[in-house]
C-alpha cells in the first residue's frame, strides 16, 4: 500500500513501470487533486489498479509550508487517514509528512527496490532506468552512488559513472 504524488506517478507512467509497483504495493492509491493535474490524455493512461480516493477534510494542520499546494495535502491527508507511507520527490512534502511521522520514499528508492525484488531483472535494464530517470528529477552524484552501490556489478557502475561524469 502506497500514495503516490504527481512527480512519482509522473516518472512512473513515462517508465512504464507503474504497474510493476502493484507487486510490491497494492493498492496504489492517489487522490483526486493529484489526478486532477493531469491532462485528459495522461489520466487515460492512470492503470486501473491505481485507486483514486478523495481524504476526509477534517483532517486539519495547525501549520504547513506555504509551498505546497491542494495536491499536496490531500496526499499528506491520506497518509495520515490510511497509514500508507507516501511516495514524492518533492523535498518540502517529504520533510512535512516526516515531521508528521508518515513515512516516504521517493522514484530512485522505489526504482531501487524494484530492482531489488528482481521486478527490474538485470543491471542493464535498471541503470538505463536510472539513466532515464534523471529527466524526470535532478538526482545527485552521492545519491546514483546509494542506488547502484551493493546492486550492480563493478563493470556497470564504472561504465554509469563515467556517463554521468561526462555530463556534468
Amino acid at each position: 500500500m502506497i500514495i503516490l504524488d504527481n512527480s512519482v506517478l509522473s516518472a512512473f507512467t513515462r517508465l512504464n513501470l507503474l504497474s510493476h509497483l502493484k507487486e510490491i504495493f497494492s493498492p496504489i492509491i492517489i487522490s483526486k487533486d493529484i489526478l486532477g493535474a493531469y491532462s485528459e490524455h495522461w489520466q487515460k493512461k492512470i492503470s486501473i489498479f491505481v485507486k483514486i480516493i478523495e481524504p476526509r477534510e477534517d483532517i486539519e494542520f495547525r501549520s504547513f509550508p506555504v509551498s505546497l499546494n491542494p495536491a499536496d495535502l490531500s496526499i499528506i491527508r491520506l497518509g495520515l487517514e490510511y497509514k500508507f507511507p507516501i511516495a514524492s520527490d518533492d523535498k518540502k512534502l517529504r520533510k512535512f509528512a516526516k515531521r508528521l511521522d508518515i513515512p516516504v520514499i521517493g522514484s530512485l528508492g522505489l526504482l531501487k527496490l524494484l530492482f531489488k525484488n528482481k521486478i527490474i531483472k538485470t543491471d542493464d535494464e535498471y541503470v538505463k532506468l536510472l539513466e532515464s530517470l534523471q529527466e524526470d528529477l535532478y538526482i545527485s552524484a552521492e545519491l546514483l552512488n546509494w542506488a547502484i552501490k551493493d546492486m550492480v556489478e563493478e563493470e556497470v557502475i564504472k561504465k554509469f559513472m563515467d556517463k554521468y561524469n561526462e555530463l556534468k
